[in-house]
C-alpha cells in the first residue's frame, strides 16, 4: 500500500478523530502555539504507523489493533516532541537569565549535578570560550556568544544585530584567527613541556 492510500485511509470514516483523541490526552488545544505543526506531524506519524503495521500484518484484518498501534505511535512521538520543546525552552530561559544578569559576576558553566557532565570536554570548551571571549572585539564577542551558547545561524545573528551577513562572517573570521593563535600557543607550550 502506498502513502497516498494510507492518507486516504486516515481521512475516511472520521478516523482522524484518533489524532484529536491523542491531543486531548496530551492536553494540546488549538491555543497551543505549535498546534497546527503537531497536527500535521500526527498525520504523518499515522501514515508511518499504518505502513509499519501493514508490513507486520499484510492482511490488515483488525482495524481496531491498527488504530491502537497508531494511537500509541502518535502519542509517544508527540510526547518526545513536547519534551524536546520544553527542554529547549528551559535551556533558553536559563541562558537568557544568566546572560541578562546585571551583576559583575563571571559566567559560570557549572552544572548542578557533577555526575551529568563530560568534565574533560566541557572544561576544555568552557576554557576555550572564556579565553576567546577575552581576546575578541565587541562584535566578535557577539558572534561567539550567539553561535557558541545559542547555536544560532549567521543569518539570524545578522538580523538580531541589524548588520549584514558579511559583517557577521567577518566577525567569525576574527574569532577563527584568534582561536588559531590560542591553539598554536597551546601546542607550543605542550611541545615544550614534553621536551623538558
Amino acid at each position: 500500500m502506498t502513502t497516498t492510500a494510507a492518507f486516504e485511509f486516515l481521512l475516511s470514516d472520521e478516523r482522524e478523530r484518533l489524532i484529536y483523541g491523542v491531543f486531548k490526552r496530551l492536553h494540546l488545544t488549538p491555543l497551543h502555539p505549535q498546534y497546527q505543526d503537531f497536527l500535521q506531524e500526527s498525520r504523518i506519524i499515522f501514515v508511518e504507523a499504518y505502513l509499519a503495521y501493514q508490513k507486520r500484518h499484510p492482511t490488515m484484518e483488525n482495524e481496531h489493533d491498527l488504530m491502537l498501534f497508531a494511537y500509541q505511535r502518535i502519542r509517544w512521538r508527540l510526547l518526545d516532541m513536547l519534551r524536546k520543546e520544553q527542554q529547549h525552552r528551559s535551556n533558553c530561559q536559563s541562558m537568557d537569565s544568566m546572560l541578562n544578569d546585571e551583576s559583575d559576576a563571571p559566567l559560570s558553566f557549572d552544572l548542578a549535578d557533577p555526575a551529568t557532565r563530560d568534565t574533560e570536554e566541557e572544561t576544555v570548551n568552557c576554557e576555550l570560550y572564556e579565553r576567546l571571549l577575552q581576546e575578541c572585539t565587541e562584535n566578535e564577542a557577539k558572534y561567539l556568544r550567539e553561535s557558541f551558547l545559542f547555536m544560532r545561524p549567521i543569518t539570524q545573528i545578522a538580523k538580531m544585530h541589524g548588520v549584514s551577513r558579511q559583517s557577521v562572517y567577518n566577525w567569525r573570521t576574527g574569532v577563527q584567527r584568534k582561536a588559531k593563535i590560542i591553539f598554536a600557543a597551546d601546542d607550543s607550550a605542550a611541545s615544550k613541556s614534553l621536551s623538558a
